[in-house]
């Protein structure tokens, strides 16, 4: 087993054509050496937000949700990932050496690593697995293990596998949503371009209280920092000490939260909620506030 060094971070602006790429890597091994890839760590604050759209919104594009699959032109070696925002859209391009590999790309309710089987981490509410094959990254791609542009549908893009030539990632999205996947020549690319769709409102009054700022303290929680975000009870508490610095803590309800100040007598009942309840990383935030 070796560890693929991964996906080059490339923060690129919200015009990126399909036809970015980078300069061509070392020659690729003709039996690419089966390994699995170990992503690198990328932690935003949960506390950060996603940088100001510089795109302005469009219509969302009327694509499917159905897998997608073709067939390889040739065995194709992974040179570089790069991600770009749209007006409508956001867009994933996978550039390969030597030719177009065969892939699959569908929803899951998780990922999972090839070929150990472990979850791989998203954030998120939606996840694609896209794999190709034959293909591989050895020898021909280094890099970190994990992209986090926190766009509008695309939020993360993993590696998952690179196992017996079949090259595996994982895509968090911020919804279910339509997708295509093309490719193309000069430099060989298959890209992967997923729809912007609308959220409902963001439910948080407090310490979090929007989508991107979510989606970053899921990163941060699926990369073992800030657990607390995840219990009700230490949420709670921690408004508290910003708050009400005494102040007990005790559970009224499944979701309810009586803090109270002994000295003062003064009250405060605080409710919350999941805003996403699928993944690792079902965080809990408050959504209401009354004395």
């Amino acid at each position: 087993m070796r560890s693929l060094r991964g996906l080059a971070v490339l923060a690129v602006a919200a015009g990126l054509a399909a036809g970015c790429g980078s300069a061509a890597p070392p020659q690729a091994s003709s039996t690419p050496t089966s390994h699995v890839p170990k992503p690198a760590a990328t932690v935003p604050s949960a506390r950060a937000s996603a940088p100001p759209a510089s795109v302005p919104a469009s219509p969302a594009p009327a694509w499917p949700t159905t897998a997608r699959t073709a067939s390889p032109s040739h065995a194709g070696y992974l040179t570089a990932v790069s991600v770009g925002r749209h007006a409508a859209y956001d867009r994933v391009v996978f550039t390969f050496r030597e030719g177009i590999p065969g892939y699959t790309i569908g929803y899951v309710s998780e990922v999972r690593s090839d070929p150990q089987g472990d979850l791989v981490a998203l954030p998120g509410q939606a996840f694609l697995r896209i794999v190709f094959h034959p293909s591989s990254a050895y020898h021909s791609y280094t890099g970190t293990g994990s992209i986090t542009p926190i766009f509008p549908a695309l939020l993360q893009v993993r590696t998952a596998g690179d196992f017996e030539s079949y090259l595996s990632f994982g895509a968090g999205l911020s919804q279910r949503a339509g997708f295509r996947v093309f490719a193309l020549t000069q430099p060989y690319r298959v890209v992967m371009d997923v729809a912007h769709a609308s959220l409902p409102p963001f439910p948080g009054i407090w310490d979090i209280t929007t989508w991107p700022q979510f989606w970053a303290a899921q990163v941060a929680f699926n990369e073992g920092h800030q657990p607390w975000l995840g219990s009700p009870l230490m949420v709670v508490q921690a408004w508290a000490g910003e708050h009400m610095p005494n102040a007990t803590v005790s559970q009224a309800g499944p979701n309810t939260f009586k803090v109270t100040e002994p000295s003062t007598d003064q009250q405060a009942v605080i409710t919350g909620t999941r805003p996403v309840t699928v993944g690792p990383a079902q965080l809990w935030v408050i959504t209401r506030i009354s004395s």
